[in-house]
């Protein structure tokens, strides 16, 4: 996949190319539906389906124009929202066991197939029944190659990293640990979940424990439904994704627990205060970024500080003194906004890949959690000139994600 990351870094140049008019009226629809005559959870409706809809949930909705504009509880790249949220229940009490399609727009839990002797576990090379919730995280490139084109790649593994932060941290909050699994063939896998051309599995995450039950693979996948209501992708997208690897659990970093008021209220900061943050949230900070999870590397550059110099750093040495205020908004595109920031994140890799990109999401998802209970505002960055920061850097790693900390604006 470095070929991938070569071939679309920003420049100049291309930003000037490819900024322009972009007619809305033409986007990709967000989010899956299945046939109205399913079964379906309503949310709030049954108390051991929570931890599902704290995992994906809309935060808000308004109208921007005239089309609506949803924020979710997980971020997304231009908030256009390419991953779809899928689990498998058995053995829950009060739960019929199945496969269910997690629609947030309308929030239900769509029951898909009801399972008893069978289920996904085969094609997941499981050789018993899992009693509790297996949740798979999937990717639908084309809402996001819409707006992005070839960057897409990038922002699609962001999101479902985010995704899985988000569906962790909301088990966790429940009391329940995750298991991830990847050793399964994917593109079976896939057939078996009914996805065609236009929607990949990145990740998948179970919760609970395998029974002394046998179990059955399925007699035939899952009713096919398209993901958006059309697709002209160019297919250069969907043939990267489905040669990258799942998700695994070398990629997992230590989850942390928090309460469900944070889960809700999370979201991105984009007003920040010119102050610098207290200094017991920048230290706790800069201690987090020298355990990122691999295969990660972490650089911050300090705008301000009551304790350290402003500067670049790197696992808490110094490596420039100076304020990179200006500079640091130049080489995010001009996004202005950052330079009352306290601390800009970047996040790097010896190789660019699904697994890098997914593992900033989940971290990147953890310092977006762990700045809003401690009431500070964190942002995920996803433009800026790869080459130019990587110079600044002084480093030849991949850019893998970019992100601002600070106190926000009341």
């Amino acid at each position: 996949m470095d070929n991938t990351y070569s071939d679309t870094v920003l420049t100049p140049m291309r930003v000037a190319r490819t900024t322009g008019y972009i007619d809305w009226s033409s986007q990709p629809s967000l989010f899956k539906q299945y046939p109205h005559f399913l079964f379906r959870y309503a949310y709030g409706s049954n108390e051991a389906l929570k931890r599902v809809e704290l995992a994906r949930f809309i935060s808000s909705r308004s109208t921007v124009g005239s089309k609506p504009y949803y924020r979710m509880n997980v971020p997304s790249a231009g908030n256009l929202h390419p991953t779809e949220l899928y689990v498998q229940i058995r053995g829950v009490k009060g739960v019929l066991s199945g496969i269910y399609h997690v629609d947030a727009l309308h929030e239900e839990l769509v029951l898909v197939r009801e399972i008893e002797g069978d289920g996904l576990e085969p094609a997941l090379g499981l050789g018993k029944k899992f009693n509790g919730m297996i949740f798979v995280v999937s990717c639908v490139p084309y809402r996001s190659e819409w707006k992005y084109g070839d960057r897409v790649v990038r922002y699609c593994y962001m999101d479902a990293g985010h995704q899985v932060g988000g569906l962790c941290t909301s088990a966790i909050a429940d009391g329940h640990t995750p298991t991830i699994l990847s050793q399964f063939d994917r593109a079976s896998f896939d057939s078996q979940m009914g996805f065609g051309d236009e929607e990949y599995s990145t990740a998948v995450i179970a919760f609970g424990k395998e029974s002394e039950k046998g179990v059955e693979a399925m007699c035939s996948a899952l009713m096919r439904v398209a993901p958006t209501d059309y697709c002209d992708t160019s297919g250069v997208i969907p043939a990267q994704l489905a040669g990258e690897a799942i998700f695994s659990a070398a990629d997992a970093p230590t989850l942390f627990t928090v309460d469900e008021d944070v889960i809700r209220k999370r979201r991105s900061a984009r007003n920040f205060a010119p102050e610098t943050l207290p200094t017991p949230h920048f230290e706790h900070f800069m201690h987090s970024l020298l355990q990122p999870p691999n295969p990660l590397s972490c650089f911050a550059i300090v705008l301000k500080s009551e304790t350290v110099a402003r500067g670049l750093y790197r696992d808490d040495r110094l490596l420039k003194e100076g304020d990179f205020a200006e500079i640091s908004a130049a080489l995010l595109v001009d996004q202005r906004f950052v330079k009352d920031a306290a601390v800009i994140i970047v996040m790097t890799a010896e190789r660019y890949g699904s697994s890098a990109l997914m593992s900033a999401g989940l971290f990147a998802q953890q310092l977006y959690l762990d700045a809003t209970s401690r009431g500070v505002g964190f942002t995920g960055i996803g433009a800026f000139y790869d080459r130019k920061l990587q110079r600044f850097l002084e480093t030849e790693m991949p850019i893998i994600y970019v992100g601002a900390l600070g106190v926000e604006r009341k």
